[in-house]
């Protein structure tokens, strides 16, 4: 292979693997801040167009 390809492939796993570590990163901060919220003040919300 080609050198130029191989630098390629490693460069697009590298911002793969770093788009899912970001994306996981911010699912554990949305999660944190779901069960800190006080969810008394929460409202049911019907979008439902009848």
């Amino acid at each position: 292979m080609p050198d130029g390809l191989i630098f390629l492939l490693v460069m697009i796993a590298l911002i793969i693997v770093y788009t899912i570590a970001k994306v996981l990163q911010y699912m554990r901060l949305s999660d944190k801040q779901w069960k800190e919220v006080d969810k008394s003040k929460l409202r049911d919300w019907d979008d439902e167009d009848d």
